[in-house]
Order: structure tokens, then C-alpha cells, then sequence
């Protein structure tokens, strides 16, 4: 399959009893951050595989260091955009344009693998959310940028609450830390923590594995899982975070919240990520103090 824009690749692997996608980020001299033609490629990979009856197995990775480093603060077609011309609609319906693409993952009927290393951001770390088993590679880092700022990002809290144990969700809800690797496979997110060089391989011995059990099996039993989730509510608490990220979004806030958005208009794209990245060190740095 041949998408419409290079920054996704997709290959179908062809195995003895089906075929396996990977579909890949590859924008990785930016981390993989989501711009607007990423957005809408990764939509058009996802369908391809959908539709393709002979692929039982889908797996999600990134080309490079990264997973992927969130949404592109500097495309003003992401919801994180903040000119002039974005209004509390515009925002509005960005998001659920997100929420549905990930939706789109999670009700998929055939099992995803997500094959994660380096940095998982903001919407990269909600999609990863989504995905039904995960493979990490050491190192890898779960984290959300906007917590630097005094900012929120709730849509994916809904799966941190269902996914992670309740008082450990709460904590970072509440505090922005990062999670790591090892904190992840410890709560049960990551099924497995690998080396680096390994994390292809591990994934694809995973997805084979799968593929020795009929599609039907496969596809029944991802959908008797979905639906213990899914009585349980997390897709109903979705629209709640959905509106409570968009109005958060467009509040007064904190006064360093406000000189971030009138930095942002008024240095453009390159110089306001370099005053995220200053942001993010900061906290980093005071996270990493000893105890007194």
C-alpha cells in the first residue's frame, strides 16, 4: 500500500496463517510529533488495515529514537495551537477529531501491539493508551508536556483510570510525573520491557504468536475484553474529558499560562518548542532532587 504522505509508512507482512501490518511514524528527525498530514496518513494507514481481511495483527511504532513527541505545537491545524484564529470551537472539534482516530484503534476488531521507546507524549501517549498489548523498549518514558506548564490534557485520562491502579493514576493526574519503563510493566500497562535492539523482534514474535489462534477467536475475544471495559464506561467518561480539556484550554489559567500562549503568538513555531523544552527541563530537574 502506497499512503499519501511519507511521514506514516505502512508494510503488510505476510505469514503462513495471515499477515501482520506495521504502521510506522516516520517523522523522526521531529521525534514523530503529529502534524496535520501525519494525522490524517495515520487515519488512512488505519483504514488500510481495517479493510484488509487478510491482516489479523496490527503493529504501531516509530522510526528512529521516539514513538512519538505528541502534537506538533507549531501546525496551527493541531488542537494545541493557540493564534489568533483558533476559537473554542475550532478546539472543540479538533480534539474529538483525536478522540475518534484513537477510538478507531482501541474498537478495532483485530488485536494491536504497540511498540514503544524513547518518548510517548501527549497524544502519543493516549494512543498508546488504546493499544491492546504493549512492548517498551528500557527507557522508554511516558509523560505529558502540557504538565510542565500547569496545563492539563484530559482526554486520556479515562484510560490512565482504568488501565493504571486507581491511587497511582491519581498521583500523576495530580502531579505530571513521568513514568518510566519500569514503573509501567510493574502496573501491568507494558506486557513487556525489552532492549532497544530487541524491540522489533519481540514484537513480531508476539504477533505470530497470535496468529496461531483463528480470527475468530482473535476478533471474539478482543471484543469480550472491550466490552468489560466498555460496561464498565470508559468510552461515556471520554466525551466528559473531551470538554473539560477544550474549556481548560481556552480559561484564563495561571499567569505563566497565559505568557506561554502570548510567547507562542508572538515568536512563531521554532521558538516557542525550544520554551517547551526549557519548561520540561526545569521540572525534570526539580523532580530529580534528592529528598531532603
Amino acid at each position: 500500500m502506497q499512503l499519501s504522505s511519507s511521514q506514516v509508512t505502512y508494510e503488510k507482512i505476510v505469514k503462513e496463517n495471515g499477515a501482520i501490518a506495521k504502521i510506522m511514524f516516520n517523522r523522526p528527525e521531529e521525534g514523530n510529533k503529529i502534524n496535520h498530514k501525519m494525522f490524517l496518513a495515520l487515519n488512512e494507514a488505519i483504514d488500510e488495515a481495517m479493510r484488509d481481511s487478510q491482516v489479523r495483527v496490527v503493529i504501531f511504532g516509530g522510526e528512529g529514537d521516539h514513538f512519538c513527541s505528541g502534537f506538533d505545537a507549531g501546525d496551527p491545524d493541531t488542537s494545541l495551537n493557540n493564534n489568533e484564529t483558533v476559537d473554542w470551537m475550532f478546539r472543540r472539534e479538533n480534539t474529538q477529531e483525536e478522540i475518534d482516530l484513537w477510538l478507531k484503534i482501541y474498537n478495532m476488531r483485530k488485536p494491536t501491539i504497540g511498540a514503544l521507546k524513547g518518548s510517548v507524549l501527549g497524544g502519543g501517549w493516549f494512543m498508546a493508551m488504546t493499544f491492546d498489548c504493549i512492548i517498551a523498549a528500557e527507557g522508554t518514558t511516558l509523560d505529558n508536556l502540557e504538565f510542565a506548564l500547569g496545563m492539563g490534557y484530559t482526554v486520556y485520562l479515562p484510560f490512565d483510570a482504568y488501565k493504571i491502579p486507581m491511587n497511582i493514576a491519581k498521583q500523576k493526574a495530580f502531579t505530571g510525573e513521568v513514568t518510566t519503563a519500569e514503573e509501567a510493566l510493574k502496573w501491568g500497562l507494558f506486557n513487556q520491557v525489552v532492549p532497544m535492539e530487541k524491540l522489533d523482534a519481540a514484537c513480531m514474535r508476539l504477533a505470530e504468536r497470535m496468529l496461531r489462534l483463528s480470527p475468530y477467536t482473535l476478533t471474539a475475544h478482543k471484543e469480550i475484553y472491550n466490552m468489560c471495559y466498555n460496561m464498565m464506561g470508559i468510552q461515556q467518561v471520554v466525551p466528559f474529558a473531551r470538554e473539560t480539556f477544550s474549556i481548560g484550554m481556552e480559561l484564563p489559567g495561571t499567569p505563566q499560562n497565559q505568557a506561554m500562549w502570548q510567547y507562542a503568538r508572538e515568536v512563531g513555531p521554532d521558538k516557542f518548542r525550544e520554551y517547551f523544552a526549557q519548561k520540561i527541563a526545569e521540572v525534570k530537574a526539580e523532580d530529580e532532587k534528592p529528598l531532603d
